[in-house]
């Protein structure tokens, strides 16, 4: 009987907080006292004024464009200010995010090497150059720049997310709960942490754990259709079978296409032997994606089940048992 179950979290999500840059510009890094003349003349060029004042009004439109999921209009933007203004930080990060978003991995990780040669301190360019190596399919070059970023700020949890996700592909399912437990430790309200947790306990068949972090994922997200239904999922693996019918029907009330959803409900109502609930799941299933073998696997096979129990009621309606009285002493 298949069983089909929700993948990780796209790491889309994440990508969010990279856009805008988490570094300081170098005239608040500065701290250190410089001995000044008394009286001291600053002569400013008009030139220079304006096209700063340009690249700041440029920077807010391209990041505006990256939250808008616009990013071929914020990399046009990003690179007006580079052009203006070569050694630009926030630019650099700035396309390399606009490139990943665009899927042109190779270019933004240029971009984001650009970034740390400007500033070798910069997590979101470390973790940026991590999240584009991983999806360049190049983990273990991703690891080494994600633990470039957690040597600068052990305390960020994007960096042990995004780290988590990478271990998670290679199938280093351990190492990748630490990570993800360190992402919730410093943020206990990081969903996508407590849910991509839940999935790799699934993978280790450590299912009561798996609960219990998709518990966290519908108290932070109650409107998050995949964790409740991966929290079905985890139910079902318990042979939770009542429990995880109410947790598909909460992911149905929320996305009511959701065809992974139907077809778990309908596998968890056979188990309960609610045959004719679990046609009607897979009927749903079926309907919104006819292509689904398994589901018309699953609901031509009930169908014949329940038809074989109807006839052998009607056969018995029609033709009673025969009652066998004890033999008469007098016979």
């Amino acid at each position: 009987m298949q069983f089909q179950s929700a993948g990780l979290t796209a790491l889309m999500t994440l990508l969010a907080s990279v856009a805008s840059p988490l570094f300081v510009p170098t005239a608040q890094a500065t701290q250190t006292r410089q001995t000044a003349p008394a009286v001291q003349v600053l002569v400013i060029n008009p030139s220079m004024q304006a096209q700063a004042a340009d690249s700041a009004r440029w920077l807010k439109e391209a990041n505006a464009f990256l939250d808008a999921g616009k990013p071929d209009q914020a990399l046009t933007l990003f690179q007006q200010v580079i052009d203006a203004d070569s050694k630009n930080l926030e630019a650099w990060i700035g396309k390399g995010t606009s490139l990943y978003y665009l899927e042109r991995y190779d270019d933004a990780i240029t971009a984001y090497k650009k970034a740390t040669e400007l500033n070798p301190r910069s997590v979101a360019a470390w973790v940026g150059m991590g999240n584009a190596l991983d999806d360049s399919k190049q983990p273990q070059a991703a690891l080494t720049a994600y633990d470039k970023a957690l040597a600068l700020d052990a305390k960020d949890a994007n960096v042990w997310y995004n780290r988590g996700v990478t271990l998670g592909r290679l199938r280093r399912y351990q190492e990748a709960i630490t990570a993800y437990d360190k992402a919730v430790r410093l943020r206990p309200t990081y969903s996508s942490a407590w849910y991509n947790r839940g999935i790799a306990l699934s993978r280790l068949q450590r299912y009561q754990e798996a609960l219990a972090s998709y518990d966290q994922v519908v108290k932070l997200e109650p409107s998050r259709a995949d964790g409740w239904l991966n929290r079905g999922n985890a139910q079902f693996d318990l042979k939770r079978y009542q429990e995880a019918v109410k947790s598909y029907d909460q992911a149905i009330a929320i996305q009511s296409e959701n065809e992974d959803a139907w077809f778990n409900r309908g596998v968890a109502l056979m188990n309960l032997k609610r045959y004719q609930e679990a046609i009607a799941a897979f009927d749903k299933t079926l309907k919104i994606n006819p292509n689904n073998a398994d589901a018309r696997q699953n609901r031509d096979s009930l169908l014949k089940k329940v038809q074989q129990s109807f006839n052998q009621e009607a056969v018995s309606a029609v033709y009673p048992p025969m009652i066998r009285w004890p033999a008469s002493d007098n016979a």
